[in-house]
């Protein structure tokens, strides 16, 4: 399964739609490999050089790494270039969403009422939404992850999905294998006799990573969490379009509901750095909590951690938290997952915490997994 696959739920744009995505990709590929590849060297060859003539030593920080480069011309261009060319995206994508909202309600009816339907859709009408998820567009997704225009609205979700696509094209991010694949095969690779009968998906959003454990392992019953009713409204009719066994609920990363020893793997993909620390702290809680004896928990997400770059890396990563809309970005870049597993409950010993190769080697993923003990 590539990262971005076809189906029903995907819209397809016309022409004219096609060709401004077009514009905008090739737009974000030179901010990317042309205007951002060289603020190194505008920070080694100006910012620096001016930053010790004035106090007789090198920035020791980010937070002076920043002082010199929000200063020069050029930085202030390639931020307004980035900044534009994220907003661009979404703008060409609203064209083709907004066109197709009707018949993406329609079909979204039509799989939940299917009588013959694979998986399951599970909504709580009074679920409040955590403010962090609900009071911000993530990523300057238009009206955020937990936008909900009615009953059968999906939009949230086609957002999600549709410019996530155009997204990871714009970073550089291979299609040959999805972020679901990724866990799934490090999965195999370190716990070779693990036969998972049941998983949960914590943070599923439009349920591009759940899908794949629902193909990988095909006699496991799947379970997919979030908390925007939209979003998981198109996660469940994407998954019943490609003919996947998915169960999706509206439920709490800290909070699940879950019984206690219910399940025998507990992922998330790209969940942590969209967390509160206590949320992530409670995560990994509630994955010990509902792992029966021998299963597994892996959380996966971007290579963010501060602790292993230097003072220019982390200024240049922390972009993202100010100008993208990513308000937990550099508490995940400092969280310890390996202690709080540990905190959680799971034996040292039987922590790990490393990064996993994908398979095109355009991402070094982290993680951070853990085994309960039998």
């Amino acid at each position: 399964m590539p990262r971005n696959p076809t189906h029903e739920m995907l819209v397809k744009p016309i022409h004219d739609e096609a060709a401004r995505q077009q514009y905008v990709l090739s737009l974000k590929d030179f901010v990317r490999d042309t205007m951002r590849a060289n603020n190194r060297k505008i920070y080694d060859v100006l910012a620096k050089p001016s930053f010790v003539a004035e106090h007789g030593r090198e920035p020791e920080d980010r937070f002076e790494v920043a002082e010199v480069m929000w200063n020069l011309p050029w930085y202030c261009l390639f931020s307004r270039f980035y900044r534009d060319a994220q907003e661009m995206m979404w703008d060409s994508v609203a064209d083709s969403l907004y066109r197709e909202r009707n018949k993406l309600s329609e079909k979204f009816r039509k799989y939940e009422s299917d009588p013959n339907k694979k998986g399951s859709l599970d909504l709580n009408p009074q679920f409040d939404p955590p403010r962090g998820m609900s009071k911000m567009d993530i990523h300057l997704q238009p009206g955020g992850f937990c936008m909900d225009l009615g009953d059968d609205d999906v939009l949230a979700g086609a957002f999600y999905e549709y410019g996530g696509n155009l997204f990871t094209m714009g970073r550089g991010v291979g299609q040959r294998e999805s972020k679901g694949e990724v866990a799934t095969r490090f999965i195999n690779e370190r716990y070779p006799d693990l036969e998972p009968k049941r998983i949960l998906d914590i943070g599923c959003s439009a349920g591009s990573s759940t899908v794949p454990f629902a193909c990988a392992f095909p006699e496991a019953e799947v379970h997919g969490i979030d908390v925007g009713p939209a979003i998981l409204r198109y996660a469940h009719a994407r998954a019943e379009a490609m003919g996947a066994a998915v169960h999706f609920h509206q439920r709490l990363a800290e909070a699940t509901g879950f019984a206690d020893d219910s399940f025998d793997v507990v992922v998330s993909c790209d969940a942590m750095h969209e967390m509160p620390q206590k949320t992530t702290e409670g995560m990994m809680r509630e994955s010990f909590r509902l792992l029966r004896p021998g299963g597994v928990a892996v959380h996966m997400d971007v290579p963010l951690r501060f602790k292993e770059y230097d003072a220019w890396t982390q200024f240049n990563r922390v972009w993202d938290q100010v100008h993208n809309n990513e308000p937990y970005w550099t508490i995940y870049a400092y969280n310890n997952p390996t202690a709080m597993l540990v905190d959680a409950g799971f034996p040292a010993d039987m922590v790990w915490e490393g990064r996993f190769l994908q398979l095109d080697k355009s991402v070094n993923w982290f993680l951070a997994t853990a085994r309960k003990p039998e």
